[in-house]
């Protein structure tokens, strides 16, 4: 009997001697089962969305040339108002954000799927300063990157961009108030950044680099976030249980930002930024291609709700097309707003919970 059936059988049996009925083992089980992810495509019944809270202005840190750089003009504007509300440097955009994110989170709740937040008032005011002497402002749009949750492990990343390091301290709290629910939950920690942030050499793994297919683990690698030292570690802590594959992208920030696993057998991606070949357990997939231009826009980018069902920035409807001539039913949204500050669907949430339920 291996471990899990095991603890399972433990489980019972102490309900059991307990004297509790089968409602109470149940909602223990129910309970014991809250963070698990194999697949992108299973159905999504818990997640962490961003915030816009608070929202600043990434402020200029040299040597940084990725993320919030997409659109032209960027450098010049964070120069200006780097470190100061959103709401102050452009509250036109930031009300049409929020506008946004409000609609998004209604169309998840309607779905049944239960809904936290990426918020930054979970951090203490010492956390919130954390390395502001290192790049000003600061930004709780994505929870996809601090965090990875694969299988029953859930790990905290270690982050690139000095002003996002603070959000792993968001993570131990929301995710510290949901272990007690399931005992075999591993949680750790990848090492963390030296506070020099070193191009060369420095231990960085990032969740927008890391997608999920059972014990098929893709993770990219730009140089613009997760290192080859990042991928290593993550491949020794996850052992001979999974197989670790690194993808080599160029131009984008993440993984996430060229390739979207939208079922079995169905992606979605910008064949324009990969640079080295795919690994065998996605070449005969059915790739619905996304040009260089509108993968910048983060067209790629997309929200898995299932097997069956896929939420979609409204400006690509060649997109819709090509997703519902395979069956998909699809949900076109406005997304504008969001992806302007450098990341789109994906990256705006992270899983907690995830059950697989084939389509028929």
């Amino acid at each position: 009997m291996n471990r899990t059936k095991s603890s399972w059988w433990i489980g019972m049996l102490f309900l059991f001697l307990m004297g509790n009925g089968p409602a109470e083992a149940d909602d223990a089980l129910k309970k014991a089962a809250e963070i698990r992810v194999d697949h992108e495509w299973d159905r999504l019944d818990e997640v962490i969305l961003g915030s816009t809270k608070d929202l600043r202005v990434p402020g200029y840190c040299p040597g940084i040339t990725f993320g919030f750089d997409y659109q032209a003009g960027n450098e010049e504007w964070i120069r200006k108002y780097g470190g100061r509300k959103m709401a102050e440097a452009d509250p036109e955009f930031y009300k049409r954000m929020i506008t946004q994110v409000r609609n998004l989170v209604k169309i998840l709740e309607s779905r049944g799927i239960t809904v936290h937040r990426h918020d930054p008032a979970l951090l203490t005011p010492e956390e919130l300063a954390f390395m502001s002497e290192m790049e000003k402002g600061y930004n709780f749009l994505y929870p996809r990157d601090p965090v990875i949750v694969i299988g029953n492990h859930v790990i905290e990343t270690a982050l690139k961009l000095p002003m996002r390091t603070r959000e792993k301290f968001i993570v131990r709290r929301l995710f510290g108030n949901l272990l007690g629910y399931n005992p075999h939950v591993q949680y750790v920690a990848v090492p963390s950044v030296s506070p020099s942030f070193p191009e060369k050499g420095g231990l960085y793994l990032e969740g927008g680099d890391v997608m999920l297919n059972g014990k098929e683990i893709y993770v990219g690698h730009s140089g613009n976030a997760s290192s080859e030292a990042g991928i290593e570690w993550f491949r020794r802590y996850l052992g001979d249980e999974y197989t670790v594959h690194q993808i080599n992208i160029i131009g984008f920030q993440h993984l996430d930002c060229v390739l979207s696993l939208v079922r079995p057998g169905l992606a979605i991606w910008c064949p324009r930024a990969f640079t080295g070949d795919l690994p065998d357990s996605l070449k005969d997939f059915d790739f619905i291609e996304v040009p260089l231009d509108d993968a910048k826009k983060l067209a790629c980018n997309v929200l898995v709700l299932d097997q069956g069902t896929v939420i979609i920035d409204e400006r690509f409807p060649y997109l819709k097309d090509a997703l519902e001539k395979r069956g998909i039913d699809v949900i076109p949204v406005p997304f504008d707003a969001v992806t302007e500050m450098g990341g789109g669907f994906r990256c705006f949430h992270h899983p907690i919970q995830r059950v697989s339920s084939p389509i028929n």
